[in-house]
């Protein structure tokens, strides 16, 4: 039942966090919240996650699995976090924080619309891989499945973030077109080792 509970959470985030990210969503709701669309739609998405894995502490284990107690494995699943957690902080620095949060919209009293208009970014980590905060993110999601709660943390928000991607390179090549499907095709999603598996099959 805990199981069952922790996963209905996950997926009410997935498709209210999803449906807010909608584009013909975002220009209806520009209406109501303008200029602050961006910096509600993070704060709410920060509350949400907050109260999902809030639950999951309560109703799951967080005691280490047994076999992932050892010195070895605490420093290899260590490592994966501090990792993900660099390449987090890299990712986020190839965008201008100002507008990834909403505050820039909020100075300048930037509609919704305008965000369409950017360039389409490849710089940093994104000249490597497609979507490098999600790259972060499983690395740690999966360095911290090292218990009930950890384990059934990182599969919900694995597949999330599978489907998210989708959608949201759906998104990408609607405002870039080609543009995004010559990125598609030279660049891989989540991980560079994957150009190099290519190369090798070719």
């Amino acid at each position: 039942m805990s199981l069952l509970i922790y996963a209905l959470c996950w997926l009410a985030f997935a498709v209210i966090h999803s449906i807010l990210a909608r584009q013909f969503i975002q220009l209806k709701l520009e209406v109501f919240l303008g200029c602050y669309y961006r910096l509600t739609y993070n704060l709410l998405a920060a509350i949400k996650i907050i109260a999902v894995l809030y639950i999951g502490r309560i109703l799951l284990s967080d005691t280490r699995f047994h076999l992932l107690e050892s010195t070895a494995a605490v420093v290899a699943t260590v490592s994966v976090q501090l990792v993900g957690i660099m390449v987090l902080a890299v990712a986020l620095a190839a965008y201008d924080i100002g507008r990834f949060s909403g505050i820039t919209q909020i100075v300048n009293k930037e509609r919704v619309s305008t965000s369409f208009n950017e360039p389409l970014q490849r710089r940093l980590l994104n000249k490597w891989v497609r979507h490098p905060l999600y790259t972060g993110a499983l690395l740690v999601l999966w360095g911290g499945a090292v218990s009930s709660f950890g384990l059934c943390t990182a599969l919900p928000g694995t597949l999330y973030l599978w489907i998210g991607t989708s959608f949201e390179e759906r998104k990408l090549r609607n405002i870039y077109a080609d543009e995004y499907r010559r990125y598609q095709q030279e660049v891989p999603r989540y991980f560079p080792a994957l150009v190099v598996f290519k190369s090798r099959q070719r």
